[in-house]
């Protein structure tokens, strides 16, 4: 069957290939035609009517349409690794550990913690009454002049 891939760039390709074959092949006839540094196999997503479509699911489970086209989203993750390892380095922790989610908490607790603070802080009656007799005498001095 003749499967028509567009890329996000708008690209089209046409690929043969037997329906009875997986989508990882698909995805291995891609990376042929198209080169490994653009098209590798571990970065391909492929998309059809919404849906990933799953390595080791046959094509023909899809019901893929030869008038309409798949969905090729290629991630590009290992070059930017290497492009910015410092940028890279920096979300790794928190994906590799577990209990990172824990340290995430903390993270974001203190940038609540102090709005709550000065809100909980009462004046006392007597400053407000001094207050608002403050206020009281400014309206009067910008009347006068």
């Amino acid at each position: 069957m003749q499967i028509t891939l567009k890329t996000l760039q708008q690209q089209t390709i046409q690929i043969e290939i037997d329906p009875e074959q997986t989508v990882k092949a698909l995805k291995e006839k891609i990376e042929a035609e198209r080169g490994k540094d653009n098209f590798p196999v571990s970065g391909q997503k492929l998309i059809y009517a919404g849906k990933i479509l799953q390595d080791d699911t046959p094509i023909k489970d899809y019901k893929i349409d030869e008038k309409n086209f798949v969905v090729v989203m290629v991630s590009k993750a290992k070059p930017a690794v290497a492009a910015s390892p410092s940028v890279s380095e920096a979300p790794k922790p928190p994906v590799q550990d577990s209990g990172s989610t824990s340290t995430a908490a903390p993270t974001t607790n203190p940038t609540p913690a102090p709005a709550p603070a000065p809100a909980a802080v009462p004046i006392p009656s007597g400053e407000a009454k001094e207050e608002s007799s403050a206020v009281a005498t400014e309206p009067q001095q910008p009347a006068r002049c």
